[in-house]
């Protein structure tokens, strides 16, 4: 037994430290100087593309900051699944209460059935702009930008190697359930993934024309379910970047329970199996990092019961380690955050004694949810969100089997089963 806890020990200890490097350098970023200001002539006229199905809980704060943006010529073009949709009465009445012209709402006309409606709605509104937009930025419901996002996000595209910007979300929810705990946690440990494999979020994201039109990204949308996850073989292809940009990093503070976590954990991973080339690399993370976790779980008190108390002292010192280790890591990765988000009055997380008790909890839990959602990434041959569903027979070989305009008592189900 002794050896047996030695070899978990060990384990555990180089999946520590398999961490720390890519940590360290995620975080430097944070810590760079900040680019150079670009002057408003030498911006490129942009439109901002935010598809919606359903009424997202910070709706309104996201379209106030899309109309606020400190860019000197950009237009917003929203596209609604249904004018029957409850996001169709926030969009137009918070236009009315700022009386904003550059922007435009329209309902979803064609959905295709080979892709994701999202894809469908971005596939629109961008066949829509004429040849003096240059750039396109596309945004998540559940994002609420700063005034500086737009600018932030488009200004590194003036090099000619960078062909998409991005940013990504940083979990910061307000109370302490566990689902939004957990995702939380999973959440941070995968932007730093994302970082690693260069992969965009197409819910804060920068994208120039040319480039779009080249990769022949709008026809490659209308045959798969994601829109972010084409962005890494496509940029590989034309010999361009991808350029993080950590102002760009946005807090939701929406709540999920656990049941919600594991579903969403499961469309993150789903998307990553049908397109992300590193997806098997990610699948044995995934098991690799849980099974010596999980081991010393339910061998400490089966050691003790043993009297082998040598062995359990080893299982003990393995797991708090572990986990000790892996907070002060996620820990600095939120102090890294925090150096952004304190410049835009965004209220950080509050670290009480309670607070952290739980977050250290959270953390074996993530990487067990983590496993079931990857498991369950495996197996699903559908694909639900918000109603609608689609039927997965390959990466590009997508088809929408049922769909139904979103009505108010959908919003309803929707949150009390907290699914974002």
């Amino acid at each position: 037994m002794n050896l047996l806890a030695l070899i978990i020990v060990g384990i555990l200890a180089i999946l520590v430290l398999i961490q720390i490097f890519p940590t360290a350098k995620f975080v430097s970023l944070f810590y760079s100087p900040n680019q150079q200001n670009i002057e408003n002539d030498q911006l490129p006229k942009a439109a901002v593309v935010l598809s919606l199905r359903g009424a997202d809980p910070f709706l309104a704060d996201c379209i106030h900051g899309l109309l606020n943006q400190n860019y000197p010529e950009y237009k917003v073009h929203i596209v609604v699944d249904s004018q029957e949709d409850p996001a169709w009465k926030i969009v137009n009445d918070t236009i009315c209460q700022s009386q904003a012209t550059h922007i435009q709402v329209s309902p979803l006309v064609l959905r295709h059935s080979t892709c994701s409606l999202k894809n469908s709605a971005l596939v629109q509104a961008i066949q829509e702009l004429d040849d003096s937009y240059k750039v396109v930025a596309i945004i998540d419901a559940d994002v609420v930008p700063h005034s500086d996002w737009l600018r932030e996000l488009v200004a590194p595209l003036a090099d000619e190697e960078i062909g998409v910007t991005t940013g990504n979300r940083w979990y910061v929810p307000h109370g302490s359930q566990w689902g939004s705990l957990v995702r939380s946690v999973w959440n941070s440990a995968g932007v730093v993934s994302m970082y690693v494999y260069n992969a965009a979020w197409g819910g804060s994201m920068a994208i120039k024309l040319s480039v779009l039109h080249q990769a022949q990204l709008l026809e490659k949308w209308t045959q798969a379910l994601s829109t972010d996850a084409l962005i890494g073989k496509a940029l590989k292809e034309l010999g361009l970047k991808l350029k993080f940009v950590p102002t760009v990093m946005i807090v939701n503070r929406e709540e999920c329970q656990l049941s919600g976590c594991l579903r969403f954990m499961t469309r993150q991973l789903l998307t990553t199996r049908l397109y992300h080339p590193c997806w098997i690399l990610s699948m044995i993370h995934a098991l690799i990092t849980t099974l010596p976790l999980v081991l010393a779980i339910v061998l400490l008190p089966y050691s003790l019961l043993q009297g082998d108390f040598n062995a359990a002292a080893l299982f003990a010192s393995g797991f708090v380690g572990y986990i000790l280790t892996m907070g002060l890591l996620l820990t600095i990765l939120e102090q890294s955050v925090q150096q952004v988000v304190r410049g835009y009055d965004e209220t950080t997380r509050y670290f009480s004694f309670q607070f952290i008790a739980k977050f250290l909890l959270a953390i074996p839990l993530a990487q067990i949810v983590s496993t079931v959602a990857t498991v369950l990434a495996i197996l699903k041959q559908k694909f639900e969100w918000r109603g609608v569903v689609y039927q997965i027979k390959a990466p590009y070989n997508i088809r929408l089997i049922e769909y139904h305009p979103y009505q108010i008592s959908l919003q309803l189900i929707d949150r009390k089963a907290s699914i974002i």
